[in-house]
């Protein structure tokens, strides 16, 4: 038991890193369901069609982390190595990847918009949403919100990179500011206040964009005005990305890359299995995807957090002390995600009464808050798992451990649940979120034998 308890020093250094990416992640996705909240007062088949937007535009905001993640595998360790000419290549990579990840995702949402959103429409006697008007609503608010999608790819190059050299206030406050104007206009464009036009579901979409441009701006101008302190950015375009470290990034990358995406899509396909019970169940599992969203943060933030700790001492070459504290981040998120799971369970019976959607809707939305709450712990130590065999560059492990689980395993099983059988969402949920339990036990054997103690630059 003495392994997984660590000192004051350590638990010190660890929260310097992980709160403040904690409460940017818990804000976020507390503001989206706040937004959520706010597209639900317009109608449940609007809410509806900005759910299924939002599940395409979740694919290509992964596609970002897949390219964001990849190339910090290497930054983390170049500025453990204090090297800075390494580091700036990383940057640089950023620059390519998230590029080619705006130009592909672009061309497919413009010109395969309607194929796209009516993969997830199904037709269903008993249903209260209506899906003329769910596609529509899609539809105008996909091609309003990418428009915030370069914005949102140069803000996470400057984020994830000052994050590399364990400065995470500022992204912090820079979500913190783009989270105020979001709200701000939210209120004001969806229901048209203070002068402003009524937008409804199009000016929750203008909104998500302003907000975008100001975390951005924050994210870059305080970048350069602190350029002193940050000096790995200096010169960083003085020079163009080498052919080598293409070829050094590239393998790593297109395995991440690969992972998430097909994570995104394997969770997408799902979706559309739950949607063959109608679009009922869609507006049930937006509403209890978002409030989970707010609790999923838990294992995403300290996974990154110790994808940053412990990247930094491989790069130093301290695997000891990287394995030692492995131990020690994996119970900590433990414990804190049973507090999480805890608090969720309140919000079951609080969050659902305030949409307005049948009341079909919301007990259902109840009864999968209450189903995905017991799996928080679960899905906690999983993330933090994964994030740590990542942070020595096995990459193919995670992808075994990711997406070829969720393609291979869990894809299947929902596909014959929902066409081979009769039963109904919930079971369907309980059964399908479970199946993740099978990951635990060999993740952590992955990373007690330390498989993942490699310094990779």
């Amino acid at each position: 038991m003495r392994r997984f308890i660590g000192s004051k020093k350590f638990y010190k250094s660890l929260m310097i890193v992980v709160v403040p990416i904690v409460l940017q992640m818990f804000i976020t996705q507390f503001v989206s369901l706040l937004d959520n909240l706010m597209v639900g007062q317009v109608g449940g088949s609007e809410m509806t069609g900005v759910s299924l937007a939002n599940q395409l535009l979740f694919v290509f905001n992964l596609a970002v982390f897949g390219s964001m993640s990849s190339a910090s595998i290497f930054g983390s360790q170049y500025f453990g190595a204090k090297d800075k000419e390494g580091y700036q290549e990383s940057f640089r990579f950023k620059w390519l990847l998230g590029l080619v990840v705006f130009t592909v995702s672009t061309l497919l949402f413009i010109f395969l918009d309607d194929e796209l959103i009516t993969f997830f429409i199904n037709n269903s006697e008993d249903q209260t949403t209506d899906p003329v008007v769910a596609l529509e609503s899609a539809k105008a608010y996909l091609m309003i919100m990418l428009v915030g999608n370069l914005p949102f790819i140069i803000k996470e190059i400057y984020s994830t990179s000052l994050r590399e050299m364990k400065e995470t206030f500022v992204p912090m406050l820079s979500g913190i500011i783009a989270i105020i104007v979001n709200l701000l206009f939210n209120y004001l464009l969806i229901f048209g206040k203070f002068g402003f036009p009524e937008l409804g579901i199009k000016g929750a979409a203008i909104a998500t964009v302003l907000s975008r441009v100001v975390e951005m701006l924050v994210v870059v101008i305080y970048s350069y005005a602190k350029i002193n302190k940050y000096d790995y950015f200096k010169g960083a375009y003085s020079k163009t990305l080498k052919l080598k470290s293409v070829k050094m990034f590239m393998p790593k990358t297109i395995v991440m890359v690969s992972n998430e995406v097909l994570w995104s899509l394997g969770l997408t396909l799902i979706l559309s299995c739950y949607a063959l019970r109608g679009l009922d169940a869609v507006a049930s599992l937006n509403i209890c995807n978002t409030v989970s969203n707010v609790f999923w943060t838990i294992g995403s933030s300290i996974g990154n957090a110790a994808a940053i700790l412990l990247g930094a001492q491989l790069g130093a070459s301290k695997l000891k002390e990287a394995k030692e504290d492995s131990y020690k981040i994996l119970f900590f998120a433990l414990i804190v995600s049973i507090v999480f799971a805890s608090i969720m369970v309140g919000s079951a019976y609080l969050v659902p009464g305030i949409y307005k959607v049948s009341d079909q809707i919301k007990e259902l939305s109840r009864d999968l808050i209450l189903l995905t709450a017991l799996f928080i712990p679960m899905h906690t130590v999983d993330t933090v798992m994964y994030f740590i065999l990542r942070t020595g560059g096995k990459v193919l492990i995670t992808f075994a451990f990711d997406s070829l689980f969720i393609i291979a395993v869990k894809l299947p099983m929902a596909l014959v649940l929902a066409n081979f059988t009769t039963l109904a969402v919930i079971p369907m949920f309980l059964i399908i979120t479970a199946m993740d339990l099978i990951k635990v036990v060999p993740g952590y054997i992955l990373v007690d034998k330390g498989v993942w103690l490699k310094v990779i630059v």
